[in-house]
């Protein structure tokens, strides 16, 4: 089991800037037309998966779908990807996908949606997963679920991480945005088999979530590799001192957590957890 240390800063004059357009809601959008306009039948909603707004963003980079799940870790059976641009309020979105994808929205066999906004552009893609051959790690989702239930248990109570003692800190919450720059860092160390806060491009986790959108006043991130489930992972942050300090911080609020599988390798798993305060 490998267990980096931990970092954390507090974010510089350099990031201020213009604050960013209101976004719209492309889960909603896309969640009325599969019930009442794309499909000859209501289907099933599609759920928001952090993964899959990774893929979406590096869509908006011009990656193409393959390429962009490939690079996120997302092993999909069925996919499609959609790109409007001209407005990004709800209205009009809707309105240019049901003009020009209503079909694919419609398919029932999706399960999963990622979405990226920029300026007046939407990209949105849907997918369904291929199953997985690793049965502690099937359902991602569940499994931060579990993390973060973990993290803001031992959040919950004072605790001394080796030198230092912290009193109990509030709750955090799930953040997507987070959710998806953590996704990258994971699958970036599988890519290069790699166990390190510094990214292939020389990024470091303030980087990664400034990249993604998130306009934050401190950010930190834990990671990991080889540990099987929630309860390992968090177990072992826990008993690092650099690790135990970060998840304790009080001054953090909110947090992303994610995993990316290496099949047939050792370590055959790679975790992030990055926590942030907004702006």
């Amino acid at each position: 089991m490998n267990v980096a240390r931990a970092v954390a800063a507090t974010a510089g004059a350099a990031l201020l800037g213009v604050h960013p357009l209101a976004l719209g809601d492309p889960l909603s959008v896309v969640n009325a037309l599969r019930a009442d306009g794309c499909a000859r039948a209501a289907v099933a909603p599609v759920q928001r998966s952090s993964v899959l707004d990774a893929a979406a963003r590096e869509l908006a980079r011009k990656d193409e779908l393959a390429a962009a799940l490939e690079r996120v870790g997302y092993p999909a059976a069925s996919s499609a990807s959609f790109h409007v641009r001209g407005s990004r309020e709800d209205a009009a979105v809707r309105r240019l996908l049901a003009d020009r994808y209503c079909e694919s929205i419609g398919a029932a066999r999706f399960t999963e949606l990622g979405a990226h906004q920029s300026g007046d552009e939407t990209w949105i893609v849907l997918a369904v997963r291929a199953e997985v051959p690793f049965s502690d790690v099937r359902d991602p989702a569940a499994v931060a679920r579990r993390v973060l239930e973990l993290i803001n248990a031992a959040r919950a109570e004072p605790r001394k991480c080796g030198r230092d003692s912290f009193g109990a800190a509030s709750p955090l919450t799930a953040s997507a945005t987070l959710a998806a720059a953590a996704a990258l860092h994971a699958q970036d160390m599988v890519e290069h088999r790699k166990l390190d806060h510094t990214g292939s491009d020389g990024s470091v986790s303030g980087d990664r979530i400034t990249r993604a959108g998130y306009v934050w006043r401190a950010a930190g991130e834990n990671i990991a590799s080889g540990q099987s489930d929630a309860e390992t992972v968090v177990a072992g942050w826990i008993e690092s001192p650099g690790h135990c300090a970060t998840l304790m911080a009080p001054y953090f609020t909110e947090t992303g957590i994610a995993f990316a599988l290496a099949p047939n390798q050792n370590p055959s798993i790679y975790w992030v957890q990055v926590f942030a305060a907004p702006r």
